[in-house]
């Protein structure tokens, strides 16, 4: 029979102003050295600062029981940083519940942990706008994160309210073999405000979650291999689900599926690969987006960041073998943060889809099935008109060029693209067209439905080559259902699509031959 050890019987007070970080901690240490067990919280108060879980022990916070950080920062001593771990962790070295090659823990239970982060403050108006790496390393140092697991084993995270960090909530590092389910998470105290950062996981399991952050919500980090998230309910003012741009490693055999995202502002799902890695193998299915910018964007570039002092461009790496079905997703008109979080950025009105490569790389072998998204509209003829500056080596974000020339899909230096049985409407009429596709290789669109404005091209193409457009038309009256531009245009062929709604069929512009068009 395992061990059941009470924090009460080592001496804590549980009153919510005694410290009990040595209580809980000799708790601890006495379930592993008896071979494990559950080191058990009864209903009470216990304020603490840093405590480290070791091998086969289960803290089990009870019902009507708070584990409480410390306000003090004295209380979290500074933890050592593997050597492998990346830069930009460097300010997560305090945490309120700690494990370092363990294996066989666990934080279970009924009851509450709370950070209580607003006493670490960090003003919003240090944040430098034109450069998020740079905003990224102006993070206070002193901030603790509510947990932080790296090389472990075995991981379980079930049932608990998690709160209040003052800056990530769950830090979790080279671990493998994770279950999360259950939690409720609530991370809003503070700025960067993330919920679970997953930094070279494997084997992770994040179900029946659910999650309100002030940052992404659910983060991969430097690779992650084998992982399902499933039947959240997700709010953040950043990403909902983010992989990237902490990028060099390998990223696959990836599902996201069940989940609900709404009130959600820094784009729904990000793909973020800048560091040379790869990203594959990714599935996003069966999905609801209610009141989400973006809500969707996938960048492969090359960022001189934080890792490379020379300034110099780092490879550009792979994303390729991407599947996204059954979404719907109504697109808000622009983010409406909390008064405490990031302010809104230009590029977050009128968002819309994009998939963005660089010159010469493309993103490969994408797919969209079933999807039904509603856009906000108000874009103008000038929008249209946009020219949309590579930013080769930018930190990647969604709203990094500003208004897109599309009010529903962008992309740019792609191969392989497939939209299929696909419907964008606009809540208010948009100048734009519906898509905009700019050095895009065997590009399919089949039964797709989009609204048009009547004075402008429902579908645009520049230096597009194989392209297949079938069982494809306006749901409303537009003057030309296809635009190709670009002497690069060729091997564009049009069957069976139904464009009675269209003032012409298709026109020609910047150099594009009539040769281009297969008939």
């Amino acid at each position: 029979m395992m061990n059941t050890i009470s924090v009460r019987d080592f001496g804590a007070a549980g009153d919510g102003v005694t410290l009990d970080t040595r209580a809980i901690q000799s708790a601890i240490d006495a379930c592993t050295n008896l071979g494990g067990g559950t080191v058990y919280l009864p209903p009470g108060d216990y304020l603490t600062g840093t405590i480290t879980l070791k091998d086969n022990v289960t803290l089990h916070v009870g019902p009507n029981a708070r584990l409480l950080g410390s306000t003090s920062l004295a209380d979290y001593p500074e933890l050592d940083r593997p050597e492998e771990t990346a830069d930009y962790l460097e300010y997560l070295s305090y945490c309120l519940i700690n494990a370092y090659k363990a294996h066989h823990i666990a934080l279970t239970g009924e009851g509450v942990v709370d950070g209580q982060g607003s006493a670490f403050p960090y003003g919003v108006e240090n944040y430098n706008f034109e450069d998020q790496a740079l905003a990224s390393n102006q993070r206070s140092f002193n901030r603790p994160t509510l947990l932080r697991f790296t090389d472990c084993r075995d991981v379980k995270i079930s049932n608990l309210t998690l709160q209040h960090a003052a800056s990530w909530c769950c830090n979790l590092e080279n671990c493998k073999e994770m279950r999360i389910h259950g939690v409720h998470l609530l991370n809003r105290a503070n700025q960067n405000n993330d919920g679970f950062d997953l930094t070279r996981c494997e084997d992770v399991m994040i179900s029946d979650c659910h999650i309100d952050s002030g940052d992404d919500a659910i983060a991969l980090k430097e690779g992650g291999l084998r992982i399902v998230v499933t039947n959240c309910i997700i709010s953040t003012r950043w990403a909902a689900i983010r992989l990237g741009p902490e990028s060099l490693g390998v990223f696959r055999d990836i599902a996201v599926s069940n989940c609900v995202i709404h009130d959600t502002y820094g784009c729904g799902i990000k793909i973020q690969e800048v560091e040379g890695g790869v990203m594959e193998n990714i599935s996003f299915d069966n999905l609801v987006m209610n009141h989400v910018t973006g809500p969707i964007s996938l960048r492969l570039g090359g960022y001189l960041g934080w890792r490379n002092e020379r300034k110099e461009s780092l490879p550009i790496g792979v994303i390729r073998n991407i599947h996204f079905s059954n979404i719907h997703a109504t697109v808000a008109d622009n983010a409406y943060p909390l008064t405490h979080e990031v302010p809104a950025f230009p590029g977050e009105k009128k968002s819309c889809l994009n998939i963005t490569g660089v010159p010469g790389f493309f993103i490969e072998n994408v797919t969209f099935n079933g999807l039904h998204f509603i856009f906000p509209g108000g874009g103008s003829q000038e929008d249209a008109q946009r020219i949309v500056p590579e930013l080769y080596d930018r930190y990647p974000e969604y709203h990094m060029y500003g208004i897109l020339p599309a009010y529903g899909i962008y992309l740019r230096h792609g191969k392989a693209i497939t939209f299929e049985d696909v419907t964008l409407n606009t809540a208010s009429p948009d100048e734009r067209p519906a898509l905009v596709g700019e050095d895009v290789q065997d590009l399919e669109l089949a039964n797709f439905r989009a609204e048009g404005s009547g004075s402008a091209t429902l579908l645009r193409l520049h230096d597009a080559r194989q392209v297949y457009l079938h069982g494809c038309r306006p749901l409303n009256k537009v003057a030309i259902f296809l635009s190709v531009e670009g002497s690069g245009s060729r091997k564009i062929l049009l069957q069976a699509n139904d464009l009675d709604r269209a003032g012409r069929d298709f026109a020609l512009a910047e150099g594009a031959s009539a040769k281009a068009l297969i008939k």
